[in-house]
């Protein structure tokens, strides 16, 4: 009974561990969103911190806001042209600019970084029309779809070497807001 009892509380705490970064893997793909903690912080503190870390973040926080809820979200829309890169023979490292959308859900101590969408553009050629196109690394979370980025030996096939740096910016885009949240700079009105 003690064994069944033990079994049920560690799935049930595997099931509701929450990840506090983002990754990619051969298992699992990448997680779309993380919980950060920010003791002693409101809900209504951390949506104001979010607010303000967009307005200096980015270039027309009045465009990237797509949408917010006081003090419990904020959407917004960001892009890059050097977040999404493949490995292409003969040229090397190729970008492709990229657009995200990511929402931010707070709540008293903690916030959830959600990667809700992200997209390629691709320029058209005679086989294609291209446009914007759905990031091949984001719903790739089947064992199907990770065996396309993915070698038998576990390692990332060659046109793919550059997805490492996907997660990596999402996790430093973080840093900074969770920065932004626990700084407690003063304006300084002497200048």
């Amino acid at each position: 009974m003690k064994k069944i009892l033990f079994l049920i509380l560690f799935v049930s705490g595997v099931a509701n561990a929450q990840e506090s970064e983002f990754t990619f893997d051969n298992t699992k793909g990448m997680n779309d969103y993380i919980v950060t903690s920010v003791e002693g912080k409101s809900a209504q503190e951390i949506y104001k911190k979010v607010i303000e870390w967009i307005k200096i973040t980015y270039k027309n926080p009045d465009k990237v806001i797509l949408s917010t809820i006081e003090n419990e979200y904020i959407r917004f829309e960001g892009s890059s042209e050097t977040l999404f890169a493949n490995h292409i023979p003969m040229l090397g490292k190729t970008y492709y600019p990229t657009k995200y959308q990511i929402e931010i859900s707070v709540k008293d101590n903690k916030y959830k970084f959600d990667l809700i969408s992200m997209q390629n553009y691709y320029t058209g050629n005679k086989y294609s029309a291209g446009g914007w196109t759905n990031n091949v690394i984001f719903n790739s979370n089947t064992k199907e779809g990770l065996d396309t980025y993915y070698k038998k030996d576990g390692s990332l096939k060659s046109l793919w070497k550059y997805i490492p740096e996907v997660p990596t910016y999402f996790n430093e885009l973080n840093k900074s807001l969770l920065l932004s949240i626990q700084s407690t700079v003063k304006k300084n009105d002497n200048w």
